[in-house]
């Protein structure tokens, strides 16, 4: 029992390492300034651009994580990781906690299992090790989910911020520059990204479908969409940018009436399982006494 326990001490302790690492707080200055001489780097001693080389960061080398990892679970963190707005260079820390994980609480409980006859314990054994593989996996994903989820909450907001700097007088890329700086959400820190790509150099339209390429968020994804098809053809873009704030307004209160109509159906297991019981205990005890002392 004891080096089982001990073996779920030291998942406990991996995980509670990782998730400081990922933690997807807005960016600050630093970051931004990291963001910077990374895309800097990429330029050559003119300043230009270099033509065969891209804007973000060199893939760290995993070493020989490679030979026990797939390329396709490496790959599934590594957009994990761009959905949740961290760099690559978390990714050999996860890979790592991915293939240790598993091995020492495999190692650490099959002293425990061996010991009983019933199969059982295996089963349990072996959902454990499986339970370890995947875990940085749930903690990686769920860090996304939420970014993406508060990104596309605050979607409007920043387009009516976006859509009244247009109308005082501002440039589209100066709008998105200031409603970028002053949002301090994970929406404002990809604007910030894709504003700093469009000054080092990126074309624009590059620039806004890798914004979109970068998250998914499908009303972002169609917003760059709009943006790019304006500038071809030439329509104004605070007419764009108002009419795709008008919608994505309202598809957020059809969400939060979704949402809402949800409720009773979720509400309706806990209160079966766990009020009910509780309530008829509470109701028909009086009733069971006094019939028991009546007789």
């Amino acid at each position: 029992m004891i080096p089982l326990f001990f073996g779920v001490i030291c998942l406990v302790a991996a995980i509670g390492t990782l998730v400081p690492l990922l933690d997807f707080a807005p960016s600050t200055r630093k970051s931004i300034k990291a963001r910077v001489r990374a895309m800097a780097a990429t330029t050559n001693h003119e300043g230009r651009p270099a033509k065969k080389r891209t804007l973000s960061a060199k893939n760290p080398d995993l070493g020989v994580l490679r030979a026990v990892v797939t390329r396709g679970a490496v790959a599934k963190i590594e957009r994990q990781l761009g959905l949740a707005g961290k760099t690559q260079a978390v990714l050999p820390m996860v890979v790592a906690l991915k293939v240790i994980a598993p091995v020492v609480v495999g190692l650490l409980a099959y002293s425990f299992v061996a010991k009983m006859a019933s199969p059982l314990w295996w089963l349990i054994y072996c959902v454990v090790v499986v339970v370890a593989y995947f875990v940085p996996d749930i903690i990686v994903g769920g860090r996304a989910v939420e970014r993406q989820k508060r990104m596309m909450y605050d979607l409007p907001d920043v387009l009516d911020q976006i859509t009244i700097s247009i109308e005082a007088g501002m440039s589209f890329e100066g709008a998105l520059s200031r409603v970028g700086v002053n949002n301090r959400g994970p929406l404002g820190e990809e604007i910030v990204r894709t504003v700093q790509d469009m000054n080092l150099g990126m074309p624009r339209r590059e620039s806004y479908l890798a914004l979109a390429a970068r998250n998914d968020v499908e009303d972002l994804r169609r917003f760059t969409k709009s943006i790019v098809q304006a500038e071809e053809f030439g329509v104004p873009i605070s007419q764009i940018v108002r009419i795709q704030a008008e919608e994505m307004r309202d598809k957020r209160r059809q969400r939060a009436r979704e949402t809402a109509q949800k409720v009773p159906v979720k509400l309706l297991f806990p209160m079966l399982t766990c009020v009910m019981p509780v309530l008829f205990i509470v109701i028909l005890t009086p009733a069971i006494l006094g019939i028991g002392k009546a007789l």
